[in-house]
């Protein structure tokens, strides 16, 4: 690819060579001078021999943009493999009730039950179970060895990583002579443009369901527990532990290693920063740390207080 080609995808104003041919896109540490790189600090060494950035960068060739990140975006998607659609696997297992379009994509040793219903454009990869009566909507995608049990509807735009588990049954159990498992008889709901990594876990309702609002992201090895509502464009990263019937709002960000009590409410544009332990309910619009968690600007001062030079 030449660099007015890339200049045309990410709508940037070019200098240098227009011409110059693209190898590969890199980072700034790992590229070399046929190479591409984004340059979110035009400061930044680099060996590249072309630049996305803000500004000019002196010695370079580049693409002057508005946004970096956006530039970004936009020439991934792009260059991004268009996957095969389709194509339905005749190694794979299909009740004959399942309502299957012939856009979707079926990889070789799915199996999917009865009642299942798939929407248009669907990507379902390999050893990936479908239970009973699910439901997924357009353009999904669930991605190697996952398994999505009965009572899940998941709607449109959706992706799900490999090994990812959704709708078991959740951690609820009653005390006799030794613990019994209580029954689950609750079910999951994604809402569209949903993200889910690999490895991630969400139980369904005991009674009632579980929620994922639209538009939330949820990291790799996340496990959110059942009839927790979680509202829209939230973030969640790596390794949160969310416990049962916790309600959060819109525009949250849970940090890394985040863990939430059971039966709380964190309120819309909370952030909680990382390895942080929440036993009580977050109000709005604020941000928390600390275990257990504190609004960040008590903790710091604590933490100085602590710290301070005698």
């Amino acid at each position: 690819m030449k660099l007015y080609e890339i200049g045309r995808i990410v709508n940037g104003s070019i200098y240098g060579r227009k011409a110059y041919v693209i190898k590969n896109i890199l980072p700034p540490a790992h590229a070399g001078k046929n190479d591409l790189t984004f340059l979110f600090d035009s400061s930044q060494k680099t060996r590249a021999g072309a630049v996305v950035a803000e500004k000019r960068v002196k010695g370079k060739h580049g693409i002057v943009v508005k946004d970096v990140k956006e530039a970004m975006y936009v020439l991934l998607q792009n260059c991004a493999e268009k996957r095969r659609k389709g194509e339905i696997s005749p190694q794979s297992l299909i009740a004959k009730n399942a309502l299957l379009p012939k856009t979707c994509t079926i990889e070789p040793f799915v199996v999917i039950a009865k009642n299942v219903k798939i929407g248009t454009g669907a990507y379902i990869g390999t050893h990936c179970s479908i239970d009973e009566g699910v439901k997924i909507g357009k353009h999904c995608e669930i991605m190697a060895n996952t398994v999505i049990y009965k009572k899940t509807e998941i709607g449109d735009f959706v992706t799900i990583g490999p090994n990812t588990v959704i709708g078991k049954e959740g951690f609820g159990y009653i005390k006799k002579r030794r613990y019994k498992r209580l029954k689950h008889i609750g079910g999951v709901v994604i809402e569209n443009f949903v993200d889910i990594g690999g490895n991630v876990t969400i139980d369904r309702g005991t009674i009632g369901n579980t929620v994922i609002g639209e538009g939330t992201k949820i990291d790799n090895l996340v496990h959110i527990a059942h009839n927790v509502e979680i509202g829209k464009d939230c973030i969640l990263m790596g390794q949160v532990g969310i416990a049962g019937s916790t309600k959060i709002g819109s525009n949250v960000i849970l940090c890394g290693q985040v863990g939430v009590s059971d039966h709380l409410e964190i309120g819309d544009d909370v952030v909680v920063y990382a390895k942080s332990g929440v036993f009580k309910s977050l109000s709005r619009k604020k941000r928390y740390s600390g275990i257990p968690a504190r609004e960040h600007n008590a903790v710091l001062k604590a933490i100085a207080r602590l710290y301070r030079e005698s």
